[in-house]
């Protein structure tokens, strides 16, 4: 929210008050915060992918464990019968 309040100040101040280098480097900064931003959540977003799949990948090697065990009772039981 206090984003969208900035950028539009910043549009609307440089739209009423041409000093077009003083809305140059604003447009500048604020392109850099943004691209700054966009980095940090591409980053994160990679990062949770990551988890995501190491997490995946523990699921299954505890479903594989659980399915031995299991198989090795139901081999148990039949054998003792």
């Amino acid at each position: 929210m206090r984003r969208a309040a900035i950028v539009l100040a910043l549009l609307s101040g440089c739209a009423a008050n041409p000093p077009m280098q003083q809305c140059d480097a604003r447009v500048e900064e604020l392109q850099a915060q943004l691209a700054a931003e966009s980095a940090e959540r591409q980053r994160l977003v990679k990062a949770a992918a990551r988890r995501e799949e190491a997490l995946r990948r523990q699921l299954e090697a505890m479903k594989s464990i659980e399915r031995g065990i299991l198989e090795r009772e139901d081999r148990m039981r039949s054998d003792t019968r």
